[in-house]
């Protein structure tokens, strides 16, 4: 079968669900994706400390390889990837213009809100409200979905899921001998106060290198994530992945259409409502209660690599 050709379209600004998205494309296809703009911060190069959250996770890894970025409009394409739609929305309207139903449309709306392109409050001004409806002409994928998604557009539609995704080669192949309960990096204020640790805010960071932050997280039995803006983040698949027992807060409230999806309390991860219920329910876990709940941790953190992701996307969009 012939490779398709698809074209990836998103100012090349950090994004994590579309950044993962085209590292598994450009792994999976090679050239044969093309991101344009050229998304700098993804390809190989000696500092990427100046991108959001350090550049650790998904920034400074593809190798920069010769990409046709010309005349991309008016060239032949499988498949056409409007990436950040909650963002970049005027992309998604020029390659609409320019091939229409010609080809096949596939947008991504990594954001942290449930609003469909254009109902949601950031498209009510004159000449947003009459773009191209896309969830009539594309294959329409969300990452914060709820019933408001759909109600927004006056009736049901057809959504598909995604998240964040983590490149293969951060995952540990097996889980590494640990020798502490935490990592030092405590997104929970209530718990990291329990636990004594410093805790970073904004853009003061623990870590100055990746290398030692994934050292810490692969030497501790359990780390702690919540909700942030929107429900997904990074730090799911980077503790999982360093085969940490991930102890999401309030992980029971998440709507099921939501990412992270796979999670579930007590098979592969912990949920707790406070610092107090998180303390007790790990006192009372086995040693070899901890290990399934690892590698489970872990075997879900290899379902959502990068690779995989694209895989799943190419099947959906195709």
């Amino acid at each position: 079968m012939t490779a398709p050709r698809v074209l990836f379209l998103a100012d090349a600004a950090p994004d994590y669900v579309a950044d993962g998205l085209f590292h598994g494309l450009r792994s999976v296809l090679g050239a044969g994706v093309v991101d344009y703009p050229r998304r700098a911060p993804l390809y190989a190069r000696d500092d990427v400390s100046d991108q959001y959250g350090r550049g650790f996770g998904l920034y400074g890894l593809l190798p920069d390889i010769e990409v046709n970025r010309e005349r991309v409009f008016e060239r032949s394409w499988d498949l056409v990837v409007s990436a950040v739609m909650w963002r970049d929305w005027s992309y998604w309207r020029r390659a609409w213009e320019a091939f229409g139903s010609q080809v096949k449309h596939a947008v991504v709306d990594g954001g942290d809100l449930p609003w469909i392109y254009p109902y949601g409050p950031a498209w009510w001004r004159p000449g947003r409200w009459l773009s191209p409806r896309a969830h009539t002409r594309a294959t329409y994928f969300k990452r914060e979905w709820t019933p408001i998604s759909m109600v927004a557009a006056g009736r049901h539609i057809e959504l598909q899921p995604i998240a964040i995704s983590y490149p293969e080669e951060k995952i540990v192949a097996t889980v590494p001998e640990k020798r502490k309960d935490f990592p030092e990096h405590i997104v929970d204020l209530e718990v990291g106060a329990r636990l004594g640790r410093r805790l970073a805010h904004g853009r003061v960071h623990i870590f100055e290198r990746e290398a030692d932050y994934l050292a810490d997280l692969r030497a501790s039995r359990f780390g702690i994530t919540t909700k942030r803006a929107g429900w997904d983040a990074l730090r799911h698949l980077e503790l999982a992945g360093a085969g940490a027992v991930p102890c999401f807060r309030r992980l029971e409230k998440k709507p099921a259409t939501c990412a992270p999806h796979g999670l579930v309390d007590g098979e592969n991860c912990i949920s707790y409502r406070d610092a107090d219920e998180l303390l007790l329910r790990i006192s009372l876990i086995s040693g070899a209660e901890r290990e399934r709940l690892a590698e489970s941790a872990l075997s879900w953190a290899r379902a959502n690599t990068t690779r995989q992701r694209a895989q799943s996307f190419l099947e959906r969009a195709l």
